[in-house]
Formats: C-alpha cells, sequence, structure tokens
C-alpha cells in the first residue's frame, strides 16, 4: 500500500506536499494535526480513539473520521439509559461528541468480512470539566465494573474497597472516628480469640470504617441506590466531586 500510494504521488508531482510515516499508529508519536480520516484494523478502535482523546500529549484537532464495526459505533454512540451504554461511552462523551455519518455493508468490502462498518465523526469539545482525567478514567472504571448493579452494591465489594483505601492519603484513613476503651478492648480480644497480629486487626477496623464512610457518602445524595448505566455526566461528576470533598480519591 505504502508503495503504491508513493508511485501514484510521484506520477503526480506532489510528492514534496505529502509524508508518509510507516509505523504502528498505537506507538508512533502523533504530530498536531487538523484533521483525521481512517480506515483501520478494529482490533485497534479502542486503544486508537483513547490515544486520540485522552493520550499523554494532548491532540487538538478539528475532527476524525473513522470507519469502525457497526456493533462498536453503536456503543461508542451510546447514551445513559442505551443497553449498549457503557464505560467507553461515558468516557469519549465527557470530552467529545460522536456523530453518526453513514453505514458501510460488508457486501461493499473484497474480500467481503464478517462485520457491517459504520462511519463516525468524533469532534472534541470546547469546553470540558475541571477535573483530574487520569481520577476520572479510575473512577469511571470502578462505577462500571459491574454497570448494571447499584452503586452501593458496587462499593460494598471487598476488593473496590481495599483498592481505594490504598488510594486515600494516610492523613484522610481515620475518618474523624476515634477509639475509644471499648474499642482497644475489643479490638485486643479479636487478636487473642483468633490469633491475628495487632496490626491485622488495626488495619481490618481502618478498612471497615472506610467502608462505613464509603457508603455513607452515597447515601448522603441517594447515589447508593443508581446504576451507572442510567447515570448522567454530571450525576458522575457531582458523585467524584463528593468522593473527593470527603478525601476519596481514585487515581493515586
Amino acid at each position: 500500500m505504502v508503495g503504491a500510494l508513493r508511485k501514484r504521488v510521484e506520477g503526480l508531482g506532489l510528492q514534496d506536499r505529502l509524508t508518509i510515516v510507516e509505523e504502528d499508529v498505537l506507538k508512533a508519536h502523533l504530530p498536531q494535526f487538523d484533521v483525521c480520516v481512517a480506515n483501520i484494523p478494529y482490533g485497534i478502535s479502542s486503544p486508537l480513539i483513547a490515544k486520540l482523546l485522552f493520550g499523554k500529549i494532548k491532540l487538538c484537532f478539528r475532527s476524525a473520521t473513522l470507519l469502525l464495526q457497526k456493533e462498536f459505533a453503536w456503543r461508542l454512540m451510546a447514551k445513559p439509559g442505551d443497553s449498549e451504554f457503557n464505560r467507553l461511552a461515558v468516557n469519549v462523551g465527557l470530552v467529545a461528541t460522536v456523530k453518526f455519518l453513514m453505514n458501510v455493508s460488508k457486501k461493499d468490502f473484497v474480500p467481503c468480512p464478517k462485520v457491517d462498518s459504520s462511519l463516525v465523526r468524533i469532534q472534541q469539545r470546547s469546553e470540558l470539566p475541571e477535573i483530574d482525567m487520569n481520577e476520572w478514567l479510575a473512577f469511571t472504571r470502578t462505577c462500571f465494573s459491574k454497570r448494571n448493579k447499584t452503586l452501593g452494591a458496587i462499593f460494598r465489594q471487598k476488593k473496590k474497597i481495599l483498592e481505594l483505601s490504598r488510594k486515600t492519603p494516610a492523613c484522610a484513613t481515620n475518618f474523624g472516628v476515634s477509639e475509644d476503651d471499648h474499642e482497644i478492648d475489643e479490638r485486643d480480644d479479636m487478636k487473642e480469640t483468633i490469633g491475628l497480629e495487632y496490626e491485622d486487626v488495626e488495619d481490618g477496623l481502618e478498612v471497615g470504617h472506610f467502608k462505613e464512610k464509603i457508603i455513607g457518602i452515597l447515601k448522603t445524595k441517594g447515589f447508593d441506590n443508581k446504576r451507572p448505566s442510567k447515570m448522567s455526566h454530571q450525576e458522575l461528576l457531582d458523585l467524584l466531586h463528593l468522593f473527593n470533598q470527603h478525601g476519596v480519591l481514585f487515581n493515586c
């Protein structure tokens, strides 16, 4: 393909107006550009869109028109409440708009593939919320790990609680809960009864307090009964802000 392109450009005398980069797009350094038009291998759809919109180097472009697998394109354009609404759609929708342009039948290709395609145009939003994007991505990863469960059920999972507790600064892990003599005695009794080391019991109590804090935060605004798959961007942003106000972080 590259050889054919070079030959055609040279035949038209336009070789000084075109730069050809023959490289893996996921590994290549992308220069600033205005417009992207691409028919890509469908297996790199997610990582390529992530690189365009969330890469370490901020790219500012007018539009990216991509040919995608039809099912993937519809998931990308899904709205809250749609059965296809997912973490990809909520992340992309925060920073960009995705417009459907046309469907392309698999019969239009030779050889004929197994899937139909859709052409979409991605345009970056002019105004973005003032948040740490890495934290937002970590936050939605947690919320959409079980997108059809309630947030209360998701954040009650021991694994999620442990992950969050490790990311919370040491100054915030106390949660304003002070131990009285009864709690200290109870902890020592636990140590003697089940043979745990003091530090293990202490960590267990700490995580227990942290779990109570998380559930309390969710309940203050009625988030505990909400499902991520039905929440708007503003609701998710409000919840992240609420967590941050109480010292709970998602990205360390």
